[in-house]
């Protein structure tokens, strides 16, 4: 299924797919559903107000993907859709933000102090998707720093996760300035 996400200027579509659906009309910040077209090359086409912002012919594998669509074109990651062991989730994170640059991705519960742990992820460059982990169920802050510092551009507020599911976090150029994040249901 697609999920397709629409920024302000110079937009940051995100679609989710196990191949490319059509006229589906999403608010910065938020997601479609997934939606189901058959493998092999698919014409995406993202537009915001009324404007063309890609008409490009992806190659799509079968199962579930996220396509990202950035100032700089379409970028396809594998999502993952296998249930977490017990009493755990899972957690990725997409740096789509054009002025963050390389980023060490902090998942911590509410509270610690990032200079006392070392990154979840580390040097995530923009367009590009960390692995997933594996963590207990529960609350985390998910902090964006600076690649090889603790100096921490984004601090979201604490995010609550069920056992079961998975998900994709988003780092994203905020339309008013600064940045901001978006959660991505991958399962659950």
């Amino acid at each position: 299924m697609i999920r397709l996400r629409k920024s302000a200027t110079l937009s940051i579509a995100l679609c989710a797919l196990s191949a490319i659906a059509f006229s589906i009309g999403v608010a910065f910040g938020a997601a479609s559903s997934y939606t189901s077209v058959a493998s092999g090359s698919r014409t995406v086409e993202i537009q915001a107000n009324s404007a063309t912002l890609f008409n490009q012919t992806l190659s799509v594998a079968s199962g579930n993907n996220t396509v990202l669509a950035t100032n700089s074109g379409p970028t396809i990651f594998t999502d993952h859709k296998t249930t977490p062991s017990s009493g755990n989730i899972q957690i990725r994170v997409i740096n789509a933000s054009t002025s963050l640059g390389m980023a060490d991705i902090y998942v911590v519960t509410p509270g610690v102090d990032i200079s006392t742990v070392n990154p979840t992820f580390s040097g995530l460059a923009y367009q590009s998707a960390s692995s997933y982990a594996t963590v207990a169920a529960g609350s985390y802050q998910i902090e964006f720093a600076q690649a090889g510092s603790k100096n921490v551009l984004i601090n979201n507020n604490a995010i609550s996760f069920s056992a079961g599911q998975i998900r994709t976090v988003v780092a994203l150029d905020n339309p008013s300035g600064g940045f901001t994040t978006a959660v991505l249901s991958d399962l659950n």
